[in-house]
Formats: C-alpha cells, sequence, structure tokens
C-alpha cells in the first residue's frame, strides 16, 4: 500500500456512513475528487474498477491521505476488500499503486483494482457509482 495515498471509488467514499467509510475517515484526511482511466463495473452490491491508462472511461473517485496507523488502515482495508491468503483465490481485488489526478497535480496513491474478468458485468460509463446506486448508506 502506497504509505501517503489512497484511492476509493465506491461505498469507501466520503458520502457515505457505513463502517468501512467511517474507518477511512478517522485514519485519513480527504484530499478532493481524483479521477483516474479505468472501466468500473457494478458488481450489484458494491463496485470494481480496472485501471487502464488507454482507457476511454474516466473514473471519479475521492483521494486520501493517511493521517493515521497505516498499519491498521491496511489490515481494516484488506479485510473487507478481501484481499490475503486467507480469502478465496484469485482474491476479487488487489492493491495496486496507480496515478490519479486531483486538479492539475498528479499523485501516486494504492487502489484497490478488480482482479477477475468482468465480462458479463454492467460497465458504469459515467464512472460515478454513486450514479448508479445513490449514496445508500
Amino acid at each position: 500500500m502506497n504509505d501517503r495515498y489512497i484511492v476509493v471509488y465506491g461505498l469507501l467514499k466520503s458520502m457515505y456512513d457505513n463502517e468501512a467509510a467511517v474507518f477511512v475517515r478517522k485514519h485519513c484526511r480527504l484530499v478532493g475528487e481524483a479521477t483516474f482511466p479505468g472501466y468500473l463495473y457494478d458488481l450489484e452490491n458494491y463496485p470494481g474498477v480496472i485501471y487502464d491508462e488507454d482507457s476511454p472511461f474516466t473514473v471519479f473517485g475521492e483521494l486520501f491521505q493517511i493521517t493515521g496507523d497505516r498499519v491498521a488502515l491496511t489490515s481494516f482495508l484488506d479485510e473487507f476488500e478481501n484481499v490475503g491468503p486467507r480469502f478465496e483465490h484469485p482474491n476479487e481485488y488487489r492493491k495496486e499503486v496507480i496515478p490519479v489526478t486531483v486538479g492539475d497535480k498528479i499523485y501516486e496513491a494504492s487502489c484497490y483494482l478488480y482482479n477477475r474478468n468482468p465480462d458479463g458485468l454492467k460497465l458504469i460509463e459515467s464512472g460515478r457509482y454513486e450514479n448508479i446506486h445513490g449514496t445508500r448508506k
């Protein structure tokens, strides 16, 4: 995980009040809306994203600066995203550092990327998960 920044694009965004989003806000400071090229998919109850620098689509997320306990945050997010050896392999997500843009600045941020074949999944062309599912908590 990047030591300084994470980018989120779904249920961890600041508009949500679920336990995981609250945990992120406890350990991080919101920098702002972040964008990156890729494909955002609706997995029914949550989203998945595939980063692709050549994608014609833009994913809209939020960049957070890690200000609290990085180890606790990493452990919590790995559990939330089912990443690690105790979960079904291949894991549904993998952590990767990707470039994201906030305003006119580029940051390197850790992101949980969808790690399975997206065939048959619904592409969210707007790049915004909340456009499909609203701000349900």
